[in-house]
């Protein structure tokens, strides 16, 4: 009997227990209580908005397929890439956010623009940890590139006033650069598997994007190029006035070796820039061993010359030697100045103060010979610098 009567007041106390946590539920506000129409859109796993939204949100837009990522509710992206970048298309036009973003209404952005200025700049975030290839794209007001319904779109495909990036602004960069082609051209590459494309290849205010394209054509390939900071330690190929690009022949080590202006590319035109404690900068070859030196500390010109096969001179298929590439370390000849001209080009200056450029032929035409010996600055003294492995965590991140 004894141990009955223990049984009965045990099973008593468990259910006033119980019923004291259901009055302390019952009891409980609205506001902590989840609304239903977040639960019922969580479960659901739309990727639809409902009528009249178009990105903000409770819950995380997530593509179908796609997991989701670690943070629920509202995320905190990552810190930005360093600096800006600018956008052009396959014909040099740069794509422009009309208002620096926060519009949903037309024009958005739009590729009419031929020189990049406030408008024309936006800074890269990693999206999630996770998914170290996606890049958020945020305007010069801090909202980030919308692609709408996640691509798949001939008219309307964007908006710019998302103030978080979700899955609607998270864009895949794809690294086209190969042998044959000059470095870092990229295509963008939606969530739901489109790539963006600029109608007739830029140059348009009206029209100016779809998100429907199922292959990369010329359309589809945006070449990315570096406003402002350029960081320390990143990797660039360095563009000159008429396109090509500076490349090491060979790829250094050697006192014979030259910098040349050409119009591909491969490993020999990245160059890795490394901050001096001066605030100069030095040239790395791909080598990752050599620095690129200005000859007597810049003041010549790169000419053709007749070169004898057998003659030790300083003379390399025809061109004048005005660089070396055989340094192993940074000294007077090997720091360069570049200098922000605030529209996302750089100005190379050497160490006695002359300035890197492009020499034109006595009819005004662009060669392919560079000099060192300007003191004036007009646009053949202009470079852009083409970042590489903006698609990889491990160069830029």
């Amino acid at each position: 009997m004894r141990h009955l009567s223990l049984a009965l007041s045990f099973m008593t106390g468990w259910l006033l227990l119980a019923l004291a946590s259901c009055v302390g539920e019952s009891l409980k506000s609205a506001s902590e209580i989840p609304p239903t129409s977040a639960v019922t859109q969580a479960e659901s796993g739309t990727d639809q908005p409902p009528s009249g939204e178009v990105q903000e949100r409770a819950v995380p837009r997530i593509a179908p397929g796609m997991k989701a990522p670690p943070t629920a509710g509202i995320l905190i992206p990552p810190p930005p890439l360093p600096g800006e970048f600018a956008i052009r298309t396959q014909k040099g036009f740069y794509v422009t956010a009309i208002d620096g973003g926060g519009r949903t209404a037309d024009p958005i952005l739009v590729t009419a623009s031929t020189t990049a200025g406030p408008w024309e700049k936006f800074k890269f975030a990693l999206t999630y940890p996770n998914t170290p290839y996606d890049k958020s794209i945020q305007t010069a007001r801090g909202n980030y590139v919308t692609a709408i319904n996640g691509g798949g779109l001939t008219a309307g495909p964007f908006h710019t006033d998302a103030t978080q990036p979700r899955d609607w602004e998270r864009f895949r960069f794809l690294d086209l650069t190969d042998g044959n082609f000059a470095p870092s051209y990229y295509a963008l590459y939606t969530i739901k598997g489109f790539y963006v494309t600029a109608v007739g290849a830029g140059g348009k205010y009206a029209d100016a994007f779809h998100t429907d394209a199922r292959q990369i054509q010329a359309w589809e390939e945006f070449r990315i190029v570096k406003c402002g900071d350029i960081g320390s330690g990143y990797v660039y190929g360095v563009m000159a006035a008429n396109g090509s690009f500076l490349t090491a022949e060979p790829a250094g080590g050697r006192s014979q070796g030259d910098i040349e202006l050409s119009s591909y590319a491969g490993a020999n035109t990245r160059f890795k820039l490394i901050r001096q404690g001066d605030g100069t900068y030095a040239l790395q070859t791909s080598n990752g061993v050599n620095y690129v030196t200005a000859l007597g500390g810049g003041g010549q010109v790169q000419r053709f010359e007749q070169c004898d096969p057998g003659f030790p001179g300083a003379c390399l298929s025809g061109v004048s030697t005005i660089f070396h590439t055989d340094a192993t370390q940074v000294q007077a000849w090997e720091k360069f100045r570049l200098i922000d001209q605030g529209n996302c080009t750089y100005i190379i200056q050497t160490v006695s103060g002359y300035y890197m450029g492009i020499f034109k032929d006595p009819s005004g035409h662009y060669t392919m010979l560079l000099t060192t010996d300007r003191s004036t600055i007009s646009e053949n003294e202009k470079f852009q610098l083409v970042p590489y492995g903006l698609a990889s965590p491990v160069i830029l991140q």
